[in-house]
C-alpha cells in the first residue's frame, strides 16, 4: 500500500468517525419530552403507534391527522385538541415514521397510510369518524375516503397539497436521495443536517408561519424532538418522501368521493389549489383564512376551532 493510499484511507476513516461522533452527540442532546396522561399505544403490524384520546365517547368522533413529515407529530394539534374535546370525542396520533411512533427502515408508501388509517378508525375509534388532516396527509386521507367511505363522515383538509405535486412519479433522482439517506453513518449525518434546529426554525419561519413572532421555542423544540426521536430513524420517511413514494394521483378518487369535503386554506397562496380540487368534486367547500401559512392550527388556533365546530354544526 503506497503512502497516498494510506493517507486517503486514514482521512476517510477520520471523516466517518467524525460523522459518527456528531450523530451520537445529536442523539444524546435531544431533550426528553414528557408523555401526556392521555397517551396510548395502538399495535399495528408490529409497529407501536402513539395516540391520544380526549373527550366524551358519546360525542361525535374527530380524528386529527398531522402533516406527513419527520418533524411532525400529534403535538401539531396541541393548541386546539383540549377545546375541541368539549364538543367531540377527539383522537390525535403520531403517524408511522413520525413522533413517538415506530420508525422502521422501510419504504413508506401512500397505500400503507390508507390501510393504517382504516385500521385505526375501525379498531381504535370504532365508529364513523370526522377527519381533519393537515397538508401532505391530505392525499392518503382522500384515498381512504374513496376506498372505505363507510368509516369517514365529514372531511376537513387544512392546506391540501397541490394536485400536480401529488402525481409526481417516483424518480431516479429521488431514489438516489433515498439510497443516500439509508446509508448508516453518512445518511444519518446528512439527515441530521437537513433537520437541524436552525433548518427547522427556518422552515417554520418561511413556510409554516405567517408571523415569525408567533413561533414559540416549545414548538421548535418539539419539532426537533420529533425529527430525531428513535435515533434519527425519521430519515427513512424523509427518503420515501423525497423519492415521491408517498405521492399518489388522487384525481380519479377525488371525483368519486361522496363525503362532504371542506378545504381550509391560507387564501393568498392556496386559492388556486382549492380551485383545482373543486373542479373534480362538487361536494367541496372552501374556507379562506388570512395571516397564516401551512399550519394555522398552531398559529391561529381559535380560528381553526371555530371553523371545525361550524363545519360539524357544533354550537
Amino acid at each position: 500500500m503506497n503512502q497516498c493510499t494510506k493517507k486517503i484511507l486514514t482521512l476517510s476513516t477520520l471523516i466517518v468517525a467524525g460523522m459518527h461522533i456528531i450523530n451520537e452527540y445529536t442523539d444524546a442532546c435531544i431533550s426528553p419530552m414528557t408523555s401526556s396522561k392521555n397517551e396510548k399505544i395502538f399495535n399495528w403490524k408490529d409497529l407501536h403507534i402513539s395516540y391520544s384520546e380526549k373527550g366524551n365517547c358519546n360525542r361525535p368522533a374527530l380524528l386529527l391527522i398531522h402533516n406527513l413529515s419527520p418533524s411532525s407529530s400529534k403535538e401539531e394539534w396541541c393548541h386546539i385538541d383540549d377545546a375541541l374535546a368539549n364538543h367531540f370525542h377527539i383522537f390525535t396520533l403520531d403517524l408511522p415514521g413520525c413522533g413517538k411512533s415506530s420508525k422502521p427502515n422501510i419504504t413508506y408508501i401512500n397505500y400503507m397510510y390508507v390501510e393504517f388509517l382504516k385500521d385505526f378508525i375501525q379498531k381504535v375509534i370504532g365508529k364513523k369518524t370526522n377527519v381533519c388532516a393537515s397538508a401532505y396527509s391530505s392525499a392518503f386521507t382522500f384515498m381512504t375516503a374513496r376506498i372505505y367511505p363507510e368509516i369517514i363522515d365529514k372531511m376537513i383538509i387544512i392546506n391540501p397539497t397541490p394536485l400536480e405535486k401529488l402525481y409526481a412519479p417516483v424518480s431516479k433522482k429521488g431514489k438516489y436521495k433515498q439510497n443516500i439517506l439509508n446509508v448508516p453513518v453518512l445518511g444519518t449525518f446528512i439527515y441530521n443536517c437537513l433537520v437541524s434546529k436552525s433548518s427547522i426554525t427556518d422552515t417554520y419561519k418561511y413556510k409554516f408561519y405567517y408571523n415569525e413572532d408567533n413561533i414559540s421555542d416549545q414548538v421548535i423544540e418539539m419539532a426537533y424532538y420529533n425529527a430525531h426521536f428513535g435515533h434519527s430513524s425519521g430519515k427513512y420517511l424523509l427518503g420515501s418522501i423525497l423519492a415521491n413514494y408517498t405521492n399518489i394521483n388522487i384525481i380519479h378518487a377525488l371525483s368519486k368521493i361522496e363525503n362532504d369535503i371542506y378545504l381550509i386554506s391560507n387564501g393568498s397562496n392556496n386559492k388556486k389549489t382549492c380551485d383545482d380540487y373543486k373542479k373534480y368534486n362538487e361536494n367541496i367547500s372552501s374556507i379562506y383564512l388570512s395571516h397564516c401559512r401551512l399550519l394555522p392550527q398552531l398559529e391561529i388556533p381559535e380560528t381553526i376551532i371555530e371553523k371545525i365546530c361550524n363545519i360539524c354544526s357544533i354550537k
